[in-house]
């Protein structure tokens, strides 16, 4: 992975920066699935209305579906049931995922400064599906994030959470954190033991948050908390273990 020195010369140049060193902008896992959802539903209304307007009696494109009526009116709950799956649930999702991802790498970019730098939309080589949010890396640690940009009411006891879909983003952010230090922990960068903290950042200033009960070995903020708890913690990293850190996740994250 090269010198110590090498790494130490390098680190010393980047600390000179005043903002975060963007290491991975964005991929497309967020804009293809919205984008692939919002599709699915636009051809699911298109054949929806299709259906619709050949039922009505007494207009020129009326169709007698004779003894086939009653499949007729199934396929016609099926298709509006799937576009409100597509429309209103999926791609709104999706969309508001990538706005919210976008919040942070904005809020990191403006606050953090050079000696830190980010990973955005990361899918490593070990993951078949999904992907992690950010992963921030400096002196003071390791921080794998998983961003949720809901509105209205949000709550938490444990990794029981309602507010923010069906997944919940404490167990994810645990299990990405857990997956990122198994890739560094597993190749030679191996000169003290590892901190990576997993967090969940809520990116929607007017939702309404209730902690119950915190998450096992997950933080939850809001994004203006976000920059100031990772600057807040010790220090771990030299600089030169900063470089071997992120160069070992370069090479074990997936091309998008």
């Amino acid at each position: 992975m090269g010198s110590k020195k090498a790494y130490h010369l390098e680190q010393i140049l980047l600390t000179g920066l005043t903002h975060l060193r963007l290491l991975k902008p964005s991929g497309s896992y967020l804009k293809k699935n919205a984008e692939r959802n919002l599709a699915m539903g636009i051809m699911c209304l298109t054949v929806f209305l299709m259906l619709f307007i050949t039922s009505i009696d007494g207009i020129p494109l009326h169709i007698d579906a004779g003894r086939y009526e009653t499949a007729r009116g199934i396929a016609l709950g099926l298709f509006i049931a799937s576009c409100y799956y597509f429309l209103l649930l999926q791609y709104p999702n999706y969309r508001k995922g990538l706005i919210g991802e976008r919040k942070v790498t904005k809020a990191l970019s403006a606050t953090l400064t050079g000696d830190y730098s980010l990973f955005d939309d990361v899918m490593l080589q070990s993951m078949k599906s999904g992907n992690i949010d950010h992963i921030v890396v400096g002196p003071t640690g390791i921080f794998v994030i998983e961003t949720k940009n809901f509105k209205g009411k949000i709550s938490y006891h444990g990794d029981n959470w309602e507010g923010v879909g069906r997944k919940s983003p404490s167990r994810q952010a645990r299990i990405n954190a857990m997956k990122v230090k198994k890739i560094l922990t597993s190749s030679d960068q191996k000169s003290r033991p590892l901190w990576v903290q997993g967090i969940v950042v809520l990116a929607d200033p007017k939702a309404k948050v209730t902690e119950k009960k915190p998450p096992e070995h997950v933080k939850v903020f809001r994004l203006n908390e976000l920059a100031d708890y990772i600057r807040s913690q010790p220090k771990r990293f030299e600089a030169w273990e900063i470089g071997q850190i992120e160069a070992e996740i370069k090479n074990k994250i997936q091309p998008n």
